[in-house]
């Protein structure tokens, strides 16, 4: 066999980009392996050559992760086939590059559910793997790193790595991976919603490192996924309302009547505005809050109780089928209309992807809305997943003076968050674009921790450059 290559730049331009509106992308050449021995061939004849390589998945990423500077593209886009599902062990074994739609797709006859799928179903497994995704029922089942059970990596120096979890974890200090050991660095990943580097935490399973790896540390093969039953009937309750200060209470009673909540969102009045050509019954000047709950009696008149006691403006309600995936769509269409509005007029929206502990989070949102009302000057939106303390504050510079005082809130916002012992990124990872953010977070040294571990696992330090932190730190 052998592997596809390409290097005529007409060919190639589709994977200089992702969701982030990353500029700057460039390549010399494309591979498109079939095969675990043409991806071996193509990553060892990279090595030999000393170039770089960045991992292509399915493109949906928000943080440039797959937008190479320079060298070479692997994709995995022919590593689609779904090797196994075992109904009775409620598992599944996938190539990288097998699409989530179809994943979710082909379990659904085995009455199976993969809880973790992300927003953006396009999205390839290996990727999901590779930054921890999570998706909108997360709030209830938690991110991919939960349901990872194995995952086989090819490395750089041509080994294989088929780690299965339990199989080995930290202990004093030091994961042994049997073709090298690692020191766990000084830092500790929060124990909320993040995304933020290389996994750290006591007595960690040696998988968790990979997971979350950004294409990093190997190029991940095959992964062995844990899934459910298939979810129970469910219905979904768009609650809208006047008064934007009385959301984290409306929250927190939501969180404690419910006994089959599945997702918690939230759509400030400015993030609406994006919806309202394809939802254009959203009262004018009202916020959102989006609760997915089992569909029965008990649970509608709780929602009722509620918008009666918060003055609820109005409501859009998903019990049916055809009502249901149009709500579906109304939380998924927010995301999509403002990556493509923005990409149309040639602007990257500043978007942070901040988590803080549960007991913080009303802290955060005042903190949020008071800076808001200072920066009337500039677009801001505020939206996302507050079941889990997790809301992405957008700011949208019209022009290079508001570009970087973008930056200056962010870098405010950022200080506040960590002061609450929370994370820079809950969710979509570091990146390209997030540098600056994860070294405040974890300090110079713990970036450079973070690159003696890529050493140990990517000795030739070609794999994911300017991935989490620069490439830079790879010579010192």
């Amino acid at each position: 066999m052998t592997v596809t290559i390409k290097d005529d730049r007409q060919e190639i331009l589709s994977y200089l980009e992702d969701a982030s509106n990353f500029k700057g992308g460039d390549a010399e050449r494309l591979y498109i392996p079939d095969s675990e021995e043409e991806l071996m061939s193509a990553v060892s004849e990279c090595a030999g050559r000393g170039t770089f390589v960045t991992v292509s998945g399915g493109g949906t990423g928000t943080v440039g992760g797959r937008v190479p500077r320079e060298g070479a593209i692997i994709s995995l886009e022919k590593f689609n086939r779904i090797l196994d599902i075992e109904k009775e062990k409620k598992k599944a074994v996938l190539q990288a590059g097998v699409v989530i739609k179809d994943f979710l797709n082909a379990i659904e006859p085995y009455g199976l559910f993969y809880p973790p799928f992300p927003t953006e179903r396009t999205a390839f497994i290996g990727g999901n793997a590779a930054t921890n995704a999570s998706g909108e029922y997360s709030f209830r089942f938690g991110p991919t790193r939960r349901y990872v059970k194995r995952i086989r990596m090819v490395l750089t120096t041509g080994k294989v790595l088929d780690i299965s979890r339990g199989s080995l974890s930290e202990k004093n200090g030091i994961i042994d991976y049997g073709l090298f050991q690692i020191d766990l660095p000084s830092y500790r990943t929060p124990c909320i919603k993040c995304s933020a580097g290389y996994f750290a935490q006591e007595g960690m399973d040696g998988i968790d490192l990979l997971i979350g790896s950004e294409g990093t540390l190997g190029i991940i093969t095959e992964v062995e996924v844990s899934l459910i039953d298939a979810l129970p009937p469910r219905a979904i309750t768009i609650l809208f309302f006047r008064e934007e200060e009385k959301v984290p209470d409306i929250v927190r009673v939501m969180k404690k009547s419910f006994r089959e909540l599945y997702s918690l969102e939230f759509f400030d009045a400015g993030s609406l505005q994006f919806l309202k050509k394809d939802f254009p019954e959203i009262p004018e000047g009202a916020c959102a809050v989006y609760v997915e709950t089992a569909a029965d009696a008990e649970h509608m008149e709780k929602l009722a109780e509620i918008a009666e006691r918060y003055d609820s403006a109005d409501a859009l309600v998903g019990e049916d089928k055809k009502n249901y995936e149009k709500l579906i769509d109304f939380r998924h269409r927010l995301p999509e209309n403002i990556n493509a509005y923005f990409k149309k007029i040639g602007l990257v929206k500043v978007a942070m992807d901040i988590a803080v502990p549960e007991d913080k989070f009303p802290e955060m949102y005042r903190f949020y809305k008071d800076t808001m009302k200072r920066e009337k000057g500039m677009h801001t939106i505020l939206f996302g997943h507050i079941g889990e303390n997790h809301l992405h504050f957008n700011l949208f510079p019209a022009d290079e003076k508001q570009k970087v005082h973008a930056v200056e809130i962010y870098e405010t916002c950022v200080g506040k968050a960590l002061s609450l012992g929370g994370t820079v990124a809950a969710e979509h990872g570091i990146g390209k674009i997030k540098h600056k953010w994860l070294k405040i977070m974890y300090g110079e040294k713990g970036l450079k921790e973070m690159a003696r571990i890529k050493k140990a696992f990517d000795p030739y330090c070609i794999l994911g450059p300017d991935n989490i932190f620069p490439k830079e730190l790879m010579s010192m």
